[in-house]
């Protein structure tokens, strides 16, 4: 199981904005398609069901199609 903060690390870090399908694309490639997220409350997440939850307490936001961190919402532990 990966952490969250991978996901968002690598969106952060990426030369190239990520939309879902080309960070969908992403993950199965590097750590495969079964992979399965946790956060420090939730566990056994899909990588949907990870961006929904990022997505609704603004971790994550949308500028168009492209996926960026938002770092004043990231917990540093």
């Amino acid at each position: 199981m990966s952490p969250w903060h991978d996901v968002l690390n690598l969106i952060a870090d990426a030369s190239t904005p990520f939309t879902i399908k080309t960070l969908h694309a992403y993950v199965e490639q590097h750590w495969g398609a079964d992979t399965l997220f946790h956060t420090c409350k939730l566990n056994n997440l899909s990588l949907d069901t990870l961006l929904t939850f990022l997505l609704s307490r603004n971790k994550l936001t949308f500028d168009g199609d492209n996926l960026h961190t938002n770092r004043e919402q990231i917990c540093q532990h």
